[in-house]
């Protein structure tokens, strides 16, 4: 049986994983295309995959406080969206 703690850090590391496939996959995209909106697009996703791995470390290793892990991953997270949401809005302009 797999405790709490060890699930929750193959999760984190899944989102990292993949959050950052897909920031590598937009950048690879800007390259071909020159489309800078790919460029945000990749940044927040990369922001948003920094936030899990934010909340371990810190967790883990610096402050043992749940609360400051989950409102700094919080903030990764808020800040990646808005990054993609830039990307989006900066497309359509």
């Amino acid at each position: 049986m797999i405790d709490a703690l060890t699930a929750l850090r193959g999760v984190e590391g899944l989102i990292l994983v993949l959050g950052s496939a897909i920031a590598v996959q937009s950048f690879r995209a800007y390259r071909r295309t020159r489309e800078s909106s790919l460029v945000y697009l990749g940044a927040g996703f990369l922001l948003i995959s920094l936030a899990a791995a934010s909340a371990g470390v810190l967790y883990e290793l610096v402050t043992h406080d749940l609360l400051t892990a989950w409102i700094a991953s919080s903030a990764f997270d808020a800040a990646g969206f808005l990054v993609i949401l830039y990307s989006i809005y900066r497309r359509a302009a």
